[in-house]
């Protein structure tokens, strides 16, 4: 019997340069530009100022998800501490604040990509030695190799969004989503964490 028939050595070559020139990106949909910028002001922060006028209007939970130019009988007031508001008045003195104005809103840095990379590391490269062995062996293909690492990536970053809790929501803006979780709002950015892979 031929040599050849027992030569592991040059499929095994091939295999590790196809995974050395395989990566594995992990993050919101590359292709989404909306969920990119959340990604991206979550990570890093950033300040907001307003594009047309004086103020920024940010809502109460008494505006209920609506704008100023879709509540009538607005009138602009200030209060005790200074801050400048939108209110209505229902009658009989009852001033109901339906947005805080402001000339700019800092958002703090939340880095979860940074916080799940730093995290992770070392138990993703652990795994991928013994991913990489199976796939040597025969019992894994490059592909599956790749897959089993992205898919546990994605678990462990949104187990990083679900557990962030470091710089918190302001109480205004707890207030209106009902709940203190940072990175969660209605949830579209945690679920749409995915992977894909680029070959080299």
């Amino acid at each position: 019997m031929a040599n050849k028939d027992f030569d592991m050595l040059t499929p095994g070559i091939k295999k590790l340069q196809e995974l050395a020139n395989s990566k594995v990106y992990i993050g919101v949909p590359y292709d989404d530009d909306h969920l990119t910028m959340i990604a991206l002001v979550q990570e890093y922060g950033t300040t907001i100022k307003p594009k047309n006028g004086q103020f920024l209007a940010i809502p109460t939970e008494n505006a209920k998800g609506k704008k100023p130019r879709e509540i009538p009988d607005l009138f602009f007031m200030q209060s005790k501490s200074g801050a400048y508001l939108l209110a209505r008045n229902n009658g009989e003195d009852d001033i109901e604040v339906l947005f805080i104005l402001r000339h700019s809103v800092t958002i703090p840095k939340r880095p979860f990509i940074r916080f799940t990379y730093d995290q992770h590391i070392d138990e993703w490269t652990k795994l991928m030695r013994d991913w990489t062995f199976e796939v040597l062996m025969g019992r894994l293909t490059v592909d599956e190799a790749l897959a089993k690492l992205g898919k546990q990536a994605v678990d462990d970053m949104k187990r990083t969004i679900k557990e962030f809790k470091n710089p918190r929501n302001a109480p205004l803006t707890v207030a209106n989503k009902g709940f203190d979780d940072p990175l969660i709002d209605t949830g579209k950015m945690m679920n749409s964490i995915t992977w894909h892979i680029e070959r080299g």
